[in-house]
């Protein structure tokens, strides 16, 4: 290709590091679309509304409450004003005595049936009230477990950023060591060959195609320092060597 002397392995770590962004990427994407998350999340709407619904029916039940107690103190008072009309000596009509009497009893007896329904109401509203506490306790602890997963998902996301900007720095190193004539060819490869422009060779195996080199083509496959051509899939290749192990472990792949 070129009388360019580098270390053939870095072609590899190129690859190796492009496809541990890769992967990394993909991790922080999958990691963001959690269903777990969404799980948790769908939950704690469902516990909101009915929260919500709780809440607003024991509201009803208060405002009802509060209207009936007005109402009664409002009628209470009228019949005390009665009361002191009906002992104030000032009344000589029968008639209008008969009156006040009369509307002092259906005052009273309406506060009565008011007085029932207030205690039906507040019986109701002891209920509503338990089950209002417990909805609110359930949507807390949903609300809680969003919450943990969120940052926990966060903390994930975070720890993958780190990495994948530190790989993007190597990727950034390791590029500045490789001629431009063999970027250029890895380029093409990479492009024409699905993401994957270097094979290894490896007891005169493609670690790509999986197929083992030919005879004739493998006695060429000499040189440790040397990128060749896989016979078989066309790729740039070269020699196995223990140090690419050792990138694939730095690597985590």
């Amino acid at each position: 290709m070129t009388d360019n002397k580098f270390d053939v392995i870095d072609l590899v770590e190129l690859q190796l590091t492009e496809n541990a962004i890769s992967a990394r990427t993909v991790e922080i994407e999958e990691a963001q679309k959690s269903p777990e998350l969404e799980s948790a999340r769908n939950e704690l709407e469902t516990l909101d509304e009915n929260f919500n619904k709780l809440n607003s029916d024991f509201t009803s039940l208060e405002a009802r409450r509060k209207k009936l107690e007005d109402t009664v103190e409002i009628q209470n008072e009228k019949i005390k004003t009665n009361e002191k009309k009906l002992f104030s000596g000032t009344i000589t009509s029968a008639k209008e005595l008969e009156n006040y009497q009369d509307e002092i009893g259906i005052l009273r007896e309406k506060n009565s049936g008011m007085e029932d329904e207030i205690l039906e109401l507040m019986i109701e509203m002891d209920e509503k009230e338990k089950k209002l506490r417990q909805a609110e306790e359930e949507k807390n602890k949903a609300e809680s477990e969003v919450n943990r997963i969120k940052n926990e998902i966060d903390e994930r996301v975070e720890v993958l950023k780190n990495i994948l900007e530190g790989l993007k720095k190597r990727k950034d190193s390791v590029t500045s060591r490789i001629p431009e004539d063999y970027l250029k060819k890895y380029a093409e490869m990479k492009n024409k060959k699905g993401g994957i422009a270097v094979a290894v060779i490896k007891d005169n195996y493609c670690n790509v195609c999986n197929m083992e080199i030919p005879v004739s083509a493998a006695e060429e496959i000499v040189d440790m320092d040397e990128v060749y051509t896989c016979p078989l899939c066309g790729r740039m290749a070269i020699i196995y060597r223990k140090e690419i192990d050792d990138i694939e472990k730095e690597l985590e792949l």
